[in-house]
């Protein structure tokens, strides 16, 4: 692999684990340790007093910023506004109805909830000025202050216990009504089994609740430095250039500045990609019958997504064999009509984004990096130059009609091959050939007609060769 950089990379990362129960519970002194006497369902009052008295803290901290906004520095907002509020040892609050109203708040909270107020206030200003800017006849409704509806309840170092998170407990500081209090909640053995797994190598931020679908769910979020290969010198890089399909999960080839193939293959997952035709079978076995039914679609999902985890894990098993230093994707959108009769429904579930997402994730956690190229003509042009390639040779009969076999095509001078993996050769063709047009290399072809013929003409002779 290439050298690392010096600059390190931050991934934030979350996971989310459902609130199983409440506790009714007073820690030992000593221990630090629970003593429960009963679990019960989680309280809504509190949750829902919590965000309420927030939402109401709000509101308080944007008026008093409009009010002086113009008397502050701006480098000083967020402290000048806290004193203002809560005041110092040295200085009484000028609004000491703040914590006459909002009592006990704790200190954490209170601090967010004035740099949530800061950027409302500054936002607002912003778009007040470009709106007074324009002409009468220009100018639409007046903006406004965009209060939330609802508050997420985020809690700080002074606001969680994590102490007995390896049981399973956490500890909530909540508003009750009357004072803030602390209240304690159960989640399930193997959610706190993977979340102390996860702190032994990732930092822990402040955690979010939410309510979903009635019940509660607690969103950890983490974050972890990394170091990438070095940025300067990509055609020094050896590459995994990967082809998202729907005949085959991924085609791939490892690739150097050269124009050399290391090593190229298939990715093919017939127990997943045959678990969600099924699915998808029984959903029209479903809606012939006229029935309705949500489970159905529920598996599609969990189909599909099982099919994106392990495509993903595959790519990231190939990366790290051939210690590869960048991986280059295609520039997937697909926005418009989706043409085809017989995988129009495969290509709506195709998830070629989400994949893209996790091996970036992974990806960056093992140092590498990550390309996209244009996606015009990698599979229509062959990767030998010899033109454009017939995708509809290769078919055979069925019940006295043809079917054509897409994965496979015929070149102009006669070979059959695989047109994922031709495409793939040309995805990793472009990004070297790219990196060699932003050095100066003049006389290349349009980016549709870059193909692998193209890179080792032109680093072989120096004069590059159209497709």
């Amino acid at each position: 692999m290439a050298a690392k950089d010096t600059k390190k990379m931050e991934i934030h990362t979350c996971y989310t684990v459902k609130i199983k129960h409440q506790l009714d519970a007073v820690p030992d002194r000593k221990t630090k340790k629970l003593n429960i006497s009963r679990k019960r369902r989680v309280d809504d009052r509190s949750m829902q007093q919590t965000a309420e008295i927030c939402l109401e803290a709000l509101r308080f901290c944007v008026d008093v910023a409009l009010k002086e906004w113009d008397h502050v520095k701006a480098q000083e907002r967020r402290r000048a506004f806290d004193i203002l509020l809560h005041g110092s040892k040295k200085e009484a609050p000028k609004y000491p109805e703040f914590d006459i109203r909002f009592s006990n708040m704790p200190a954490y909270m209170r601090r967010a909830l004035i740099a949530d107020a800061v950027g409302m206030v500054k936002s607002y200003r912003s778009n007040h000025a470009n709106w007074k800017a324009l002409s009468p006849a220009e100018r639409g409704v007046e903006p406004k202050i965009g209060f939330p509806s609802r508050y997420e309840l985020t809690f700080y170092d002074q606001e969680r216990k994590m102490s007995n998170l390896a049981e399973g407990q956490i500890g909530l500081k909540l508003y009750n009504g009357k004072t803030w209090d602390w209240y304690y909640f159960g989640i399930s053995a193997s959610d706190a089994g993977y979340l102390m797994h996860l702190c032994k190598t990732r930092k822990m931020l402040s955690p979010v609740v939410d309510k979903v679908r009635g019940r509660y769910q607690i969103r950890f979020s983490f974050k972890e430095m990394r170091e990438l290969v070095q940025d300067e010198d990509k055609l020094a890089y050896r590459i995994l250039a990967v082809d998202l399909g729907i005949n085959a999960a991924a085609s791939w080839c490892v690739m150097k500045a050269d124009g050399t193939v290391h090593a190229k293959g298939v990715i093919h997952l017939p127990c997943e990609e045959d678990r969600l035709n099924h699915r998808i079978n029984r959903k029209r076995m479903y809606q012939q019958a006229g029935k309705k039914s949500h489970c159905v679609y529920r598996w599609i999902r969990n189909a599909n997504r099982a099919l994106s985890i392990e495509t993903a894990r595959k790519l990231i098993e190939v990366a790290v064999l051939y210690s590869v230093d960048c991986i280059v994707f295609e520039y997937l959108d697909s926005q418009g009509k989706i043409r085809g009769k017989k995988f129009r429904e495969r290509i709506h579930l195709w998830r070629k984004n989400d994949v893209q997402k996790r091996v970036e994730l992974q990806a960056h956690r093992l140092g590498m990096r990550l390309s996209r190229v244009c996606a015009w003509g990698t599979s229509k042009y062959a990767f030998d130059g010899s033109g454009v390639v017939d995708r509809h040779s290769i078919y055979h009969f069925e019940h006295g009609k043809k079917v054509y076999n897409y994965s496979l095509c015929t070149f102009q001078n006669g070979k059959i091959y695989n047109c994922d993996l031709s495409a793939a050769q040309n995805i990793g063709a472009r990004f070297f050939l790219r990196e060699y047009q932003k050095k100066g290399a003049d006389g290349l072809p349009s980016t549709p007609l870059r193909t692998l013929s193209t890179l080792r003409e032109f680093v072989n002779n120096g004069q590059p060769m159209a497709a």
